[in-house]
């Protein structure tokens, strides 16, 4: 019997547990010995390139049940993975219980049982502390509203499930919120109370893509407001100072139901962040979450101006791409599909220098993988992010100078914990090639 000592230190709770969580991918069994080994003597120092690492968990195009989200919180904290970015609610469904606003659930959840309250969010909550992740919300406006919103008094929101969708959104069902309507205002700080108070989180994501010109322009009540009340025309350019009114009402909204303290506003990349409109943002307030592909110059544009990023880039860190479309027929909008090899060689630095932008290596704060479920539920999520956002994951953590040929037996043998802790990762290859290291390659 041997005697096993082990010192961890570190600067917090959670730099302990990932300390154990590097202990135990140093702990094998060797089935031909029948015994567990162990290194004799090692010693490690080690802390995280980038302080935000993240996976973006949709759960309003499908529902996404609890057990299904704390073990998403499991493979995370495997992995050393700590933001799980909730996009809680879209135009599709609103299954977060709102205290103040208890309707919107009512109407806008797909089932009664099909709800978050305030118990279960709690729950995930204190699950992703204790496992070092934490539970960061996304409340997105003024686009991607619209179920739940029918019990609210008319005009607070324009074109839901308008016809030709093609024409108001970029799926249906369409949707956005009226910036004119002080209604939207009045609930807009009811929702941020209650989340705030229910999560508990050092940020809040306010969403902001995707918003819709023509949307707005259709409506009437909104064009009349635009030209009566602000004596503007109906340019391209003042609907977006309507977006930019709309934003600055809803972050002082946001400030109040924080009790007046300021809070770390994510928003994502879009229309704002273009050349012409990138004035209204003040990078001392907003962090900015990109989306789009590692060659847009938006992110050269965003680091001149000093904001701090998150890399979501589409095209490396979707992993809803890929698929059969889910309209009409084909492949889905961002195919092909996002190998783990490709996750794993999209490299932040690598981006940056891209741009010519090295010398603001200091505001990439880190990445996201994002998993947008119109084709993916609680019986297909595990195989979805698993294993492919531990290889983001190794990125984020260490900015390694190699490529995923170097990392290709970490994986195998991390998928290997991943499932034997209860998590359906999808499988990379023949188990023949973890036992011949070597000769399933090119």
């Amino acid at each position: 019997m041997h005697k096993l000592e082990v010192t961890i230190t570190a600067k917090s709770y959670f730099g302990i547990r990932h300390g154990l969580e590097t202990l135990s991918q140093l702990i094998v069994f060797d089935d031909l010995r029948n015994q567990i080994q162990i290194p004799n003597e090692i010693s490690i120092i080690d802390g995280p390139v980038y302080p935000y690492r993240g996976v973006l968990l949709d759960t309003s195009r499908n529902f996404i049940d609890k057990t299904s989200i704390l073990r998403t919180i499991d493979g995370m904290a495997m992995s050393k993975l700590n933001t799980l970015h909730w996009h809680i609610t879209d135009s599709h469904s609103f299954p977060y219980v709102s205290k103040t606003w208890p309707e919107f659930s009512k109407f806008g959840s797909y089932a009664t049982d099909k709800i978050y309250n305030q118990e279960d969010v709690k729950e995930i909550v204190e699950y992703g502390l204790i496992h070092g992740v934490r539970v960061l919300p996304e409340f997105d406006a003024p686009a991607h509203v619209g179920e739940g919103w029918q019990w609210v008094e008319n005009d607070t929101i324009v074109c839901f499930k308008a016809k030709p969708w093609t024409n108001y959104c970029v799926e249906p069902p369409c949707g956005q919120l009226n910036p004119t309507s002080e209604k939207v205002y009045e609930i807009l700080e009811g929702i941020y109370k209650d989340m705030i108070h229910d999560f508990q989180s050092d940020l809040f994501h306010m969403g902001g893509d995707e918003v819709n010109i023509n949307c707005w322009n259709s409506s009437t009540v909104i064009t009349n407001w635009m030209q009566i009340v602000k004596n503007w025309d109906l340019s391209e350019s003042s609907f977006y100072m309507l977006w930019h009114y709309f934003q600055q009402r809803a972050m002082d909204k946001l400030k109040i139901a924080n009790d007046g303290k300021d809070i770390s506003i994510i928003l994502w990349s879009s229309g704002l962040t273009n050349e012409e409109n990138i004035k209204y943002l003040d990078p001392e307030k907003y962090i900015i979450q990109v989306w789009t592909n590692k060659h847009d110059i938006t992110i050269g544009r965003l680091l001149r101006n000093n904001f701090k990023l998150i890399i979501s880039n589409y095209d490396a860190l979707y992993l809803d791409c890929g698929f059969s479309a889910w309209i009409g027929e084909g492949n889905n909008w961002c195919a092909p599909y996002k190998g783990w090899q490709v996750i794993y060689d999209n490299s932040p630095l690598k981006i940056i220098k891209l741009q010519h932008q090295e010398s603001k290596r200091h505001l990439i704060l880190g990445g996201e993988t994002a998993l947008w479920t119109e084709q993916a539920d609680s019986a297909s999520i595990d195989a979805k992010i698993w294993p492919r956002a531990a290889a983001f994951a190794e990125r984020l953590w260490a900015e390694p100078s190699s490529t995923w040929i170097h990392a290709e037996q970490r994986m195998l043998r991390h998928r290997e914990r991943l499932v034997k802790r209860g998590i359906s990762a999808e499988s990379l290859q023949p188990e023949w090639c973890s036992q011949n290291q070597g000769l399933c390659q090119v």
